[in-house]
């Protein structure tokens, strides 16, 4: 969930991220607190913008942008992020999609605040804080309960900003008009800007943004993460989406069911057992058809038989064959005996009556 906040000084922008910031637990990025912890922490970036600041001119874009590079690398953003305060102009808007580009982490909704000039002036004149635990209050909108004493922690020291005051309002909403509301172009023509009412209970507000979050950006990081399961085969993801966490669970694979014969039971054999059972269950085909050829051959017609049996049975009882086969010689023998015998006994008889 990558959001953009924009909106004129005091539409609430920063109330709105810190809200969201815990609701949905992705870090609220300001460039002003970017800023101020790199002075605190004296890292290279943060002396050269101290350099800067003190020589009362306004910070490079390239400052901001190594400051937004090295806060984007951490692993904290990898959920999404919040940024507020920040672009405020078409080529830093520019930068930052190409930073967040390269980094495969693009804005995928801006949402500007929209209140009207006048509301606008009362806020911004009217603000102050707690300096103690920094509540922020109201003089005109959200004043504390009891005057001079702070709700939160009891507090009886409040502060104002310097620049909080009528007309350096006034020329701060000219500042905005002239380059910072363009940005609403920018991101309308990526179809990326959504508008939102500003003015009203920043309750009601804060309920409006989330729905509106939760309908155009929820729905796409749900199906990312169950095509991502299905690809990877983890267990299980959670999204964190409106407030409540949502567990996305991957289709389950069926089990293979056992190969069953014939008779239902699982086949577990395999193999060289498997071929040396079916070998003793089974006869030879061409032996059977061999051996129902020599049952029903005539005897004249024995030697023949014999012959074809003993070329297509496969059966090891080879004596047998050649004892039938001597067998059916002799009796052929034998009947060419007796047929030659009587020729020659009817020659005989001819003869004799000649």
């Amino acid at each position: 969930m990558r959001i953009a906040l924009l909106g004129g000084p005091g539409s609430g922008k920063g109330t709105q991220a810190k809200m969201l910031s815990e609701v949905y637990r992705i870090p609220q990025i300001s460039t002003g607190d970017l800023l101020r912890e790199a002075v605190a922490l004296g890292s290279p970036v943060g002396l050269r913008a101290k350099e800067t600041m003190d020589a009362g001119n306004l910070v490079d874009d390239e400052i901001v942008l190594e400051m937004l590079e090295e806060r984007f690398r951490k692993r904290d953003i990898k959920r999404g992020f919040i940024i507020d305060g920040y672009p405020r102009s078409i080529p830093q808007a520019q930068s930052l999609d190409n930073l967040l580009g390269l980094l495969g982490r693009p804005i995928q909704i801006a949402v500007n605040i929209d209140v009207d000039s006048e509301v606008l002036i009362k806020r911004i004149s009217g603000r102050f804080s707690c300096q103690d635990c920094g509540r922020i209050y109201n003089r005109h909108f959200d004043p504390p309960t009891v005057e001079g004493v702070c709700d939160s922690c009891g507090s009886t020291h409040f502060l104002s900003r310097a620049d909080d005051n009528l007309k350096s309002v006034k020329i701060r909403l000219e500042v905005y008009e002239k380059e910072t509301s363009p940005l609403i172009t920018y991101f309308r023509a990526q179809h990326k800007l959504r508008n939102v009412n500003g003015e009203g209970d920043k309750d009601q507000i804060h309920q409006v943004i989330r729905d509106l979050l939760d309908i155009e950006i929820r729905p796409l990081e749900i199906h990312t993460l169950e095509t991502a399961s299905e690809v990877v085969q983890e267990v299980d993801h959670t999204v964190i989406a409106g407030g409540e966490i949502n567990r996305v669970d991957p289709p389950r694979k069926k089990a293979r069911k056992p190969s069953q014969t014939s008779a239902g039971k699982p086949a577990h054999i395999t193999g060289k057992t498997a071929i040396a059972k079916t070998s003793k269950t089974k006869k030879p085909v061409a032996a059977k058809k061999a051996s129902t050829t020599t049952k029903k051959a005539p005897s004249a017609k024995a030697g023949a038989t014999v012959r074809k049996a003993k070329s297509t049975s496969k059966t090891p009882s080879r004596r047998n064959a050649k004892s039938s086969a001597a067998a059916a010689k002799s009796r052929t023998r034998a009947t060419a005996t007796k047929s030659k015998v009587r020729s020659t006994a009817a020659k005989t008889k001819s003869t004799a009556s000649t």
